[in-house]
């Protein structure tokens, strides 16, 4: 058994555990350890490299079918979402009083996430803004984590990791973190919390060379929605990983006669008008080009042969934010029903969909409707339930901070959320870690002696 001593272990490299990490190292707090279940793949970008990070080359599956689409690296599912920075949503502050708009005004000043200049955009892209503002909804460029100075125009590989560094990922966070004095391990699969008279004093799973203890004064659970209740349950919260959102969405694609979307970046423009009233986002969409026959084959053969008209194509994504069904299993696995009322929603959501893409030009008799996939799945340790607003458990300096916190379902990304959550996280961390460091410095009295 290896055993290892630090002040703080974070489980999970993704947007919440190396934002921790980071925030503490660079605060002072040397002593961390940041453990990855993965490898860390050098290899990025491009349709080969991509199978061996992505979960099951992209077919990772509930029991119903529902698929979810996850980085399995160091950095997480930093590596493969599209770059959103969607700002957290209103009802975090409303309705659990966690303000983050420091942490949001922080991380604006750090990362400089904005909309993209048009050329970056794309064209058809554009178009289909326009369209759908002319028709009366609320469509906008969407703010992104990408630098357009690196950003290779006609790419629209986002989704596969970003060759060229234009798309922010954590890995930038935790090369910070390693630089100020943060051990980064990856191949670490953490199994369970190791508790004393009901405190967190470590971890234990297995590592390349075995088995491994990592102990600490303070745990911080970062493995993704579906990867910190297994942990959890077998560290003695049973309840977690009881119901869940995955923010389902679907695909909705049309042939026109002018230039299609092959090559622009995903979501470069959207619509929230509708998320906080209806639950549902829309914004332009498309698949890389190699990827896109594949899904179609998912819907049926006859659809296939579509793939010709690849470069005339354009598309526009509908998520949802669904309803807390579901299970996730001690052994990793997961159920996720799409529920009547899901299912409602995404087909509003397709038929608005239709009415844009035919007024952008699209034809109607070449639609094809691809999903339902998902891209972060979360809220399985649910703030107000699990963790209280400091995201401690009940199990004393057991923290939680990935999506698994987030209360309820989005139906926006929720990166940018994830980081500002962690940076509340890590300044009351700091503020703990401290506190008890002066604790140990400030020397006991001596007792007074009567004259």
């Amino acid at each position: 058994m290896e055993r290892i001593k630090a002040e703080v272990v974070v489980v999970g490299s993704g947007s919440g555990g190396a934002t921790v990490a980071r925030e503490l190292a660079k605060r002072g707090i040397k002593d961390v350890v940041l453990l990855e279940g993965s490898k860390y793949h050098k290899w990025i970008g491009g349709y080969l490299p991509s199978m061996r990070y992505i979960d099951k080359a992209g077919f990772l599956k509930s029991e119903e079918g529902t698929m979810v689409y996850r980085g399995m690296t160091v950095g997480g599912s930093t590596l493969v979402y599209v770059g959103c920075a969607t700002p957290p949503p209103k009802w975090l502050k409303d309705k659990y009083g966690i303000n983050l708009n420091a942490e949001l005004e922080e991380t604006q000043e750090e990362l400089k996430f904005g909309p993209l200049p048009d050329e970056l955009k794309g064209k058809a892209s554009i178009r289909l803004m326009e369209t759908a503002n002319e028709m009366g909804y609320k469509w906008e460029p969407i703010l992104k984590f990408i630098d357009p100075e690196k950003c290779k125009p006609d790419c629209g590989l986002c989704m596969l990791a970003c060759k060229k560094g234009a798309k922010w990922t954590t890995r930038e966070y935790i090369k910070e973190a390693q630089a100020n004095g943060t051990r980064l391990m990856p191949e670490v699969k953490v199994r369970e919390v190791i508790t004393e008279a009901g405190e967190a004093v470590g971890v234990r799973g297995h590592g390349p060379n075995g088995p491994i203890e990592v102990m600490a004064n303070m745990v911080v659970l970062s493995a993704g929605g579906l990867g910190t209740p297994p942990i959890l349950q077998r560290s003695g919260i049973s309840d977690a990983g009881q119901g869940f959102f995955v923010d389902p969405c679907f695909g909705v694609f049309g042939t026109t006669r002018d230039k299609g979307m092959a090559g622009e970046i995903p979501m470069s423009v959207g619509s929230y008008e509708l998320c906080d009233s209806e639950g549902i986002m829309l914004s332009s969409m498309m698949f890389p080009k190699l990827m896109y026959p594949i899904y179609l084959a998912r819907e049926g053969i006859r659809h296939v042969p579509k793939w010709l008209h690849y470069g005339k194509t354009i598309g526009i994504l509908v998520k949802i934010r669904d309803e807390l069904v579901g299970r996730v299993n001690l052994d990793g696995s997961f159920s996720k029903p799409i529920t009547y009322k899901d299912r409602w929603k995404l087909d509003k959501g397709a038929a608005i969909a239709e009415k844009i893409l035919i007024e952008a030009g699209a034809d109607p008799d070449s639609f094809v409707t691809m999903g339902i996939f998902s891209g972060h799945p979360g809220g399985t340790v649910r703030l107000g339930e699990l963790v209280d607003r400091n995201l401690e458990t009940q199990i004393k300096n057991l923290y939680v901070c990935d999506t698994s916190v987030i209360p309820e379902a989005p139906g926006q990304p929720t990166v940018l959320m994830t980081l500002c959550l962690a940076k509340r996280l890590a300044r009351r961390l700091h503020t703990i870690l401290s506190g008890a460091r002066e604790e140990r410095r400030i020397p006991v009295a001596e007792p007074a002696v009567a004259v």
